[in-house]
């Protein structure tokens, strides 16, 4: 008899064709199931706060924005790559569900290898360092970007991830390129300060900023105000003083400054000894230095722009907060030169202790509760500069000790409830003569430090209540170890039992028939 007509064999096939048919429908549904899942995000969150799910508190900010304000979320690489690694996927996951609930919000992918042009205006616009675990948030003209550390809460003395921050860095961020207003830049006028050259204020209002005049001793601080602006002061901001003024510009400034707000100021070799703006800025760390009353005036015959040495080459600091700024900068092939033409130099103020922890110096203040201050050089002069005041050389810079010619200071301020830190900023500038038409113009990288600068300072992340979601609570709690184990051997040997014994009955039957 032909095996082929048997019974047997008849039999076979059809259990064999029925296995097959079976499985490849298990692994359809598996694959069609998984798209889904991706696609729409359906994963359950099992963690008791819950930790990886859109809270109400975020959803309820994120109303607040004019739904006709598109938002774009970008991520520096494709989907895949997010999707492969715990942390880049928490931060994906955020974002798409932000773009599930928002109809103005969509997430998309640019993979920067192979399109690197599609991230180059944002890097040149904020001079932060964009990688393919960078997300960039745009609305319009405005543009936050993120690195995937700053969605993370880590431990200071461990460095050990402690939480997730990621609701509250893209919530914030998301309101601050969609606000109805542009921030608004004050700049001062009541001191004999002249308006900054053209250059430095077109430069300002292309970053976004509203620019006001202010009258420190008739008006307040408008609230959209990010930055002021003191270029050039003649006279010194009143303190209160019985008989002579009740009203302190200087209180005006601690407060502005002291709610996550920044300073620019401009001085030269011309700058009067201003006691009250000066002791100011001293409790930030920065100083004019001074020869008795007379400033400093830098002369280098080896590193300037003109014969007569006044026209000096600053050199880029390369570590600390103040470098961060240039980093962007000093990255290229062939670095600009940024120039101080005229400048008095700049130093850490008597109140703070230099350190060199790291490799470089910075200014050391100390905190006071969850508040401390630092302060860093952005540039200094080459080792071959000389300092005169009243007519004679009073110091020669060294290696070891240049003069400064643009100081950052930064104030951290960290919520004790919510882990978040707020930043404020002041930076001194050693030259007025920086900011003029010809300093500005592209052959020098003057602009482009002013711009990264202000992007820093100005265009802070807003403050939100929204709270970090700690780790440490994010164990799965509504089962134990021991259930979930129990669960996973019955939905393991259950079903494979039943195929089994029903493979039994089948065989007994066909045997039998």
């Amino acid at each position: 008899m032909n095996f082929l007509h048997t019974k047997k064999f008849r039999h076979g096939s059809v259990s064999l064709a029925l296995t097959v048919v079976i499985i490849a429908a298990v692994i359809l549904f598996n694959a069609i199931f998984s798209a889904l899942a991706e696609k729409n995000q359906w994963y359950l969150d099992m963690t008791p706060e819950p930790v990886f799910t859109l809270s109400e508190n975020a959803k309820s900010f994120l109303r607040q924005v004019d739904a006709a304000r598109e938002v774009t979320i970008t991520f520096c690489d494709d989907k895949d790559a997010w999707m492969a690694s715990n942390a880049q996927m928490e931060v994906l996951k955020t974002a798409l569900d932000i773009e599930g609930d928002f109809d103005n919000v969509t997430v998309q992918y640019v993979d920067i290898f192979t399109n690197p042009s599609a991230v180059n205006d944002y890097k040149v616009r904020t001079g932060k360092d964009i990688t393919p675990s960078t997300v960039i948030i745009t609305s319009g003209e405005e543009v936050r970007v993120h690195n995937i550390d700053e969605f993370f809460m880590i431990d200071t003395n461990t460095s050990a991830v402690t939480g997730y921050d990621g609701e509250h860095l893209f919530v914030s961020s998301i309101l601050a390129v969609t606000r109805a207003e542009a921030p608004v830049l004050c700049v001062t006028n009541n001191h004999g300060e002249e308006l900054p050259d053209p250059s430095l204020l077109n430069l300002m209002e292309g970053l976004g900023f509203e620019i006001k005049t202010i009258d420190l001793s008739k008006e307040e601080i408008p609230a959209d105000c990010r930055l002021i602006l003191i270029f050039d002061p003649q006279s010194d901001f009143l303190e209160k003083q019985e008989g002579i003024s009740d009203v302190s510009e200087i209180d005006k400034l601690e407060k502005f400054l002291d709610n996550s707000n920044s300073l620019l100021v401009f001085f030269d070799p011309d700058t009067p000894v201003m006691p009250n703006l000066e002791q100011l800025l001293a409790e930030w760390g920065i100083a004019i230095s001074r020869e008795g009353k007379d400033n400093y005036i830098i002369q280098d015959l080896s590193n300037s722009l003109t014969a007569n040495g006044y026209t000096t080459e600053g050199a880029y600091e390369t570590g600390g907060t103040g470098a961060d700024i240039t980093a962007q900068l000093r990255e290229d092939r062939y670095p600009k030169k940024v120039i101080f033409p005229e400048a008095t130099a700049l130093e850490f103020s008597s109140l703070y202790t230099v350190r060199q922890d790291y490799g470089y110096k910075y200014g050391y203040y100390g905190s006071a509760g969850n508040t401390y201050r630092n302060c860093y050089k952005v540039f200094s002069s080459y080792d071959t500069a000389v300092a005169t005041a009243g007519g004679e050389e009073v110091k020669r810079a060294t290696a070891d000790d240049p003069f400064s010619y643009m100081l950052l200071s930064c104030q951290t301020k960290n919520d004790a409830d919510t882990g978040v830190m707020y930043h404020s900023f002041v930076m001194a500038v050693s030259s007025t003569k920086y900011a003029t038409e010809g300093a500005m113009a592209t052959t020098y990288g003057n602009s482009a430090v002013m711009s990264y600068a202000c992007n820093s300072m100005g265009s802070l992340v807003i403050p939100v209540d929204i709270d970090c979601k700690y780790y440490a609570n994010s164990e799965i709690s509504t089962i134990t170890s021991k259930a979930a184990n129990q669960f996973t051997a019955v939905f393991t040997i259950v079903p494979t039992a039943l195929v089994f014994i029903a493979g039994i009955y089948v065989m007994v039957r066909r045997k039998y028939a």
